[in-house]
């Protein structure tokens, strides 16, 4: 099973109806199954997500956030995690809003690997 306490990610790839990019950070933090997320950067002000670990390793979220127009998003997210062969993490998700259009979409988030001295 992959771990994600103390990972820090960006966005990768992300659907044109998503709103998290490449300024987005994704701050893990994981205890046993139960993880969680603080997320802001690009059009995010302030997110957070919950979720757990499932038995074949995906990962089930949800998540809420607000954008820098001031509306409160919430959506559900399932992620699969793949090790690349630099070590980095990274994760493949497909998500839906659970609020407006209620529409769906995929993303991509990839490990930032800190500087040692950080």
């Amino acid at each position: 099973m992959i771990n994600l306490n103390k990972k820090i990610f960006t966005t990768d790839a992300n659907s044109s109806n998503g709103e998290v990019n490449k300024e987005t950070f994704f701050y893990y933090s994981q205890e046993k199954n139960i993880i969680s997320a603080d997320y802001s950067g690009g059009q995010i002000i302030k997110g957070h997500l919950v979720g757990k670990q499932l038995d074949n390793g995906k990962f089930d979220f949800v998540y809420h956030h607000i954008n820098k127009n001031g509306v409160l998003k919430v959506g559900k997210c399932l992620s699969k995690a793949k090790i690349l062969s630099d070590g980095r993490i990274k994760l493949f998700e497909n998500w839906q809003w659970l609020c407006d259009d209620m529409s769906s979409g995929s993303s991509e988030l990839m490990e930032v690997i800190q500087p040692k001295n950080y």
